[in-house]
């Protein structure tokens, strides 16, 4: 185990989501060399500890979001130490162009027993992407094996010690808001190997006593977070996916398929679009504060009205939400959390009914046009801003989108999202407002490449002697203010 000390931000509440044939499969690579076997197929080194998930900072106040969605060093008083396995990692596939075939969850049974979770749409690709570069040498079995071995999310929970026997499970190597993951081993019953239902039942009954079964939570928690997976993110660039931001690419490892191209963006160029998670709203529809703030400070950026000093003690240049916080502005924006209004008061219920028939027509139309692939166009000068790869789950507007981040403000030092943008999504002739944010998960991104930005301390600490902003840049602050 590998024990980190650190908040990781307000987790969804308590539930937990055996998946279906149809949502994710879990596929066998057995026999001695299978370690050597997939450490030249996978972006992550098997060699090495998994890397964990970085730790969030413990109060990290965002201005014009109120202070209940907030998160402050209190609410983790009482959290338990994450811990993340060396038995389970994120890891990546690349075909031979350093594209992705899927991502997945590689668990470690034993030093010769593999099992890979991997999503169902792409579960048969990379099935047949093994056997593709398995050699003739190579005394190693491939197979799907998910009609005797089954997957699970459990949510609320940082403690993924204790496991009964015939389970693996930990947190989930990408980012504990997504919960902790098991693993239902093959067990012999009478003879006969367990079936996937018998194993889906029996880990209901373990858990119905403690965690509600909370069926389609997964897919709207990791759009929250950020998270896009299967095929989603086929034939797209690793950097592109933000996969070395959930552990799932190692840099210092030796060759693999598709090395190439990961590398080479790594290290030289400019990426100049991510995947990221974004509200569509109506564009009737009062934007919320934090943006509000952040499209000012974006064009205070812009026109260099701030000093150095006064840069860094800036909030980030985009709202940075929790799961828990974007579910929170989720519901609120459908119309899903509602004030309890009394019935002497038919004034505020007839708003509030307005409020919902407006709410139900932007899911109608979210549902119609915000599907995967759409392209989300400027409807002020026409060009393309992103294109949605994971479309809103059933009744939510929030969408993940590859978006070019000059469009989001954090690319270039003129860029700036604006915050009376108008865009059209597909082939819709309707128009929304595209509001971004951060997950927790990010890095600090660098402006001038669009990578995770190296940090040079030195330039954090100022000295009063040395490291004062000089007269003339006071001054030249100040007539920038004043213009």
């Amino acid at each position: 185990m590998s024990k980190v000390v650190g908040s990781f931000g307000r987790l969804w509440g308590r539930g937990f989501e055996s998946f279906l044939p149809d949502q994710r499969r879990i596929l066998s690579i057995k026999g001695k060399g299978a370690t050597n076997y997939l450490q030249g197929l996978v972006t992550c080194d098997l060699l090495s500890d998994p890397t964990p998930c970085t730790p969030e900072p413990l109060d990290d106040k965002q201005p014009g979001i109120p202070l209940k969605y907030q998160r402050t060093a209190k609410d983790y008083e009482d959290l338990p130490k994450v811990e993340f396995s060396k038995k389970c990692r994120s890891a990546c596939f690349l075909d031979n162009k350093g594209r992705i075939v899927t991502d997945s969850i590689l668990w470690k049974a034993t030093e010769e027993q593999y099992f890979i979770d991997v999503p169902a749409d792409t579960s048969d690709t990379l099935l047949e992407h093994l056997k593709q570069f398995k050699l003739r040498r190579t005394k190693v079995t491939i197979e799907d094996c998910s009609d005797h071995t089954t997957s699970h999310v459990v949510f609320g929970t940082l403690n993924a010690q204790a496991t009964p026997e015939g389970f693996l499970a930990a947190m989930d190597p990408r980012h504990p808001s997504l919960g902790m993951r098991v693993l239902t081993l093959p067990v012999e019953k009478q003879q006969q190997q367990q079936s996937a239902q018998e194993q889906r039942d029996y880990f209901a009954e373990l858990l119905s006593s403690t965690f509600p079964e909370s069926i389609g939570n997964y897919d709207v928690v990791r759009r929250l977070v950020g998270v896009a997976e299967g095929a989603e993110i086929q034939g797209k660039v690793a950097s592109e996916c933000n996969q070395e931001f959930l552990n799932a690419v190692s840099y210092h490892k030796g060759c693999y398929l598709g090395q190439e191209l990961t590398a080479r963006v790594h290290h030289t160029g400019v990426l100049r679009k991510r995947i990221m998670p974004l509200f569509l709203n109506s564009t009737n529809t009062e934007i919320p504060g934090a943006w509000a703030v952040a499209s000012q400070l974006q064009e205070g950026r812009k026109l260099n009205k701030f000093t150095k000093k006064e840069l860094n003690a800036l909030p980030t240049r985009l709202p940075r939400l929790s799961v828990l916080g974007a579910g929170n502005l989720v519901g609120l924006m459908s119309a899903s959390i509602a004030p309890d209004i009394p019935d002497d008061i038919p004034e505020a219920q007839e708003e509030l009914k307005k409020v919902q028939r407006e709410a139900g027509v932007l899911l109608s139309e979210l549902e119609e046009h915000a599907t995967q692939g759409s392209k989300i166009t400027d409807a002020k000068d026409g060009k393309t801003v992103g294109q949605i790869v994971s479309a809103p789950a059933k009744g939510t507007n929030v969408v993940l989108a590859m978006m070019r981040l000059d469009r989001v403000g954090l690319l270039g030092e003129d860029s700036t999202w604006d915050r009376t943008n108008r865009v059209k999504v597909g082939d819709g002739s309707g128009e929304f407002r595209f509001l971004p944010y951060l997950p927790l998960w990010w890095p600090t991104i660098d402006g001038s490449t669009g990578k995770a930005l190296i940090e040079d301390h030195d330039d954090d600490e100022y000295d009063d002697d040395d490291e004062e902003d000089s007269d003339e840049e006071r001054d030249e602050s100040n007539d920038n203010r004043q213009s």
